[in-house]
């Protein structure tokens, strides 16, 4: 028997591949709905015919494939803001008006301003609907919005950001896939509390996480131990501060920061463990009740963030599979949670976390037992860590592609970090849970309060110390969409492989190694041609030359590490550099046959016998624009981030008038020449 169902399989990937269709293909909801009949009525005498002859289970099959992509389509379209005729992205205004909104959630803020997501309600008189990105001044008179609460602000919707750098993060991307589609700028003393307010079961959770939140600040806790123990039991990492940020990622301990999976899991161990006493058969359903409803309890605690109220969810469903008994319905509870999920919120597919919890549990679920089986030490001590050595490994191989796809790099000390850790991790999740419960009824004994605060030191202590060996981390790795998929075929062969010898499955893994193999040497051997990259970089200027395998940075602070930048490091983690050199700035270059001319604020230009086919203007050199154009007509003005925005403004227009091409990096972002 296999260990899954394979029509619940083959109808959640199906569902899966509809909503990632859909923003490709443009079909209206009523088109779609209309196909979905008429394939449903086919699927159905499809399955009267199979019945009674065995060659029609082959269009059933086919048919149930396509009406569950159709399905996909059409709910991803139906739950579409867009399709809203009254949403503010289809309404193309960018006047200012008086707007009506509630705050649904508090976001990491940023160096200068607090930063919210709001869900808009009025325009003026006009109703109107969708989720906007709220960005408060930090140094304006403080108004700090309250979850659920009601606000009028007159101001305008600003667009989305976008990537003003090459190969870097992307903010407005991520935000329209979280149905986030313009902005708000204001200062606090802007806002005007609204009469109404927003009472659901979420707003009464995020009240009440700041309560505890609150709780815990009056205890003797210390600005790191507080903001782990924030992360660990309450899901908020905004307190977290880079450097500590970065420890944990090199330690390959990020995942124990952000409440989802792995606490949920360990949190079911717990309470499996603890409701032992009632394990008996005729007790299991009141059992596994009794779970999943302090799962939820716990989920409120922490906010109903959407991790958590994922992670709640995917684990609910494999409580109830394991009472239903057998591996098959651990399996099929895990593929029907992701199958409700999606059924209610489609956007969940494109966020990292969803994809990493599932191909972490999915791995775990199909790898870890055969692992285990290798060694049965009899010792109890040495069988519970070997089991935690085979769960992190199991993990890890289920995460290891989308992990290299997304963060570029890869902890060699993981196993190590996951086999000391891991262990008190249940430890510390219960300690905590009863420190944050004393503390919201204040009577935390200040004892109490002081050790767990060591133990979060220790562990801190522990994690910078993994993140110090800096040679067992291997970063910069450049993996494509393309390659990640093919990472996964080669690793789901290769274990099918070893679990069991047949010719057809070494035939599979030696055509998928070979495919892998054969890309990456194409990619080896066809890099991107030599270009120099002119980047968008507030008050500096900053210039890379690449050439396969090395990265030459142009510079006027020669002292500063700009390996550590942003945009370098997206460079090298695009194109896996392991070289990169600094040089001071030059006034003029050549490239492959073109000329760049650099004028900075001496305004020095005239150099004689020279083309340009480029000029930069950085620095806000005092020069007269069409004298310059005058003499250099034929040429291509770029103007980077190192300039004041009314000089850029002027020669834009003067641009303009002359029919001269004209790049801001402000507006445009980075300019590339080849």
């Amino acid at each position: 028997m296999k260990p899954y169902n394979t029509l619940l399989a083959k109808t959640t990937l199906s569902f899966i591949v509809g909503i990632l269709l859909q923003p490709y293909i443009h079909i209206s909801l009523l088109c779609c709905i209309l196909l979905i009949f008429i394939t449903y009525s086919l699927v159905g005498f499809c399955h009267l015919l199979a019945f009674k002859t065995a060659q029609w289970s082959i269009p059933f099959g086919i048919g149930l494939i396509f009406l569950f992509i159709l399905l996909g389509i059409a709910n991803k379209t139906l739950k579409d803001p867009l399709q809203s005729t009254h949403h503010y992205a289809n309404q193309n205004d960018s006047t200012t008006h008086t707007y009506l909104f509630s705050i649904q959630e508090k976001l990491k803020p940023s160096a200068y301003q607090h930063k919210f997501i709001a869900q808009l309600h009025q325009k003026d008189s006009t109703p109107i609907n969708g989720k906007v990105l709220l960005s408060i001044n930090k140094d304006s008179s403080q108004t700090i919005p309250a979850i659920g609460r009601w606000y009028y602000v007159r101001t305008t919707i600003a667009a989305l950001p976008f990537s003003k750098n090459p190969y870097q993060f992307d903010y407005g991307t991520y935000l329209k896939k979280k149905q986030i589609y313009g902005q708000f700028f204001i200062n606090g003393d802007q806002l005007l509390k609204a009469a109404q307010s927003t009472e659901n079961s979420r707003v009464v959770a995020l009240r009440f996480r700041e309560s505890v939140i609150n709780s815990l600040k009056k205890q003797p806790f210390s600005n790191e131990q507080l903001a782990i123990i924030q992360a660990l039991l309450l899901g908020q990492r905004q307190d977290i501060d880079t450097e500590m940020s970065n420890q944990y990622a090199s330690a390959g301990m990020m995942h124990i920061l952000a409440v989802s999976g792995l606490h949920v899991g360990i949190l079911l161990l717990l309470l499996r463990f603890m409701t032992r006493p009632i394990s008996i058969k005729k007790w299991r359903w009141i059992r596994s009740g009794m779970i999943i409803g302090l799962l939820w309890c716990f989920a409120c605690i922490t906010g109903l963030s959407p991790s958590v109220l994922r992670a709640v969810t995917m684990f609910s469903f494999l409580e109830l599979g394991s009472c239903l008994g057998g591996k098959r319905r651990t399996h099929d509870a895990l593929l029907f949670s992701a199958f409700i999920l999606l059924v209610i919120d489609p956007s969940l597919l494109y966020q990292v976390g969803f994809q990493l919890s599932y191909l972490a549990v999915i791995a775990i679920l199909w790898l870890q037992p055969w692992l285990s089986g290798f060694y049965r030490p009899k010792n109890y001590i040495l069988d519970k860590l070997w089991g935690i050595i085979t769960v992190s490994i199991a993990a890890q191989v289920g995460v290891l592609p989308l992990s290299l796809f997304y963060f570029h790099q890869f902890p060699g000390l993981f196993l190590i970090s996951n086999i000391v850790v891991l262990p008190f991790l249940g430890i510390l999740l219960s300690l905590g849970i009863l420190v944050v419960s004393l503390s919201y009824f204040g009577i935390l004994p200040n004892l109490i309060a002081l050790g767990y605060g060591k133990i979060i030191d220790a562990l801190n202590y522990f994690i910078g110390w993994v993140a110090s060996k800096e040679n067992f981390v291997i970063d910069h790795i450049a993996v494509s969409f393309n390659s990640m998929l093919l990472w996964y075929l080669v690793i789901i062969t290769f274990f099918y492989l070893l679990k069991k010898y047949q010719y057809k499955r070494l035939l599979f893994f030696l055509t998928t190694l070979t495919l892998m193999l054969s890309i990456h040497i194409y990619q080896k051997t066809h890099r991107e041609a030599s270009h120099l990259t002119i980047f968008h970089k507030n008050k500096e200027t900053l210039m890379g030359l690449y050439s396969p395998d090395t990265l030459i940075v142009y510079t006027d602070d020669l002292a500063a590490d700009y390996k550590k930048d942003s945009r370098i490091e997206a460079y090298q983690n695009n194109f896996n550099l392991d070289t990169i050199y600094q040089r001071d700035m030059p006034n003029y270059f050549s490239l492959q046959h073109k000329k760049i001319l650099v004028i900075d604020s001496l305004g020095v230009y005239k150099i004689k016998d020279i083309k340009p086919t480029y000029i930069l203007l950085r620095q806000s050199p005092d020069i007269h624009l069409e004298r310059l154009i005058s003499l250099y007509p034929n040429t291509i003005i770029i103007a980077d981030g190192s300039n004041y925005k009314s000089d850029i403004s002027r020669w834009k227009t003067t641009c303009l008038e002359l029919k001269i091409p004209f790049h801001s990096t402000y507006e445009k972002g980075f300019f590339r020449i080849q």
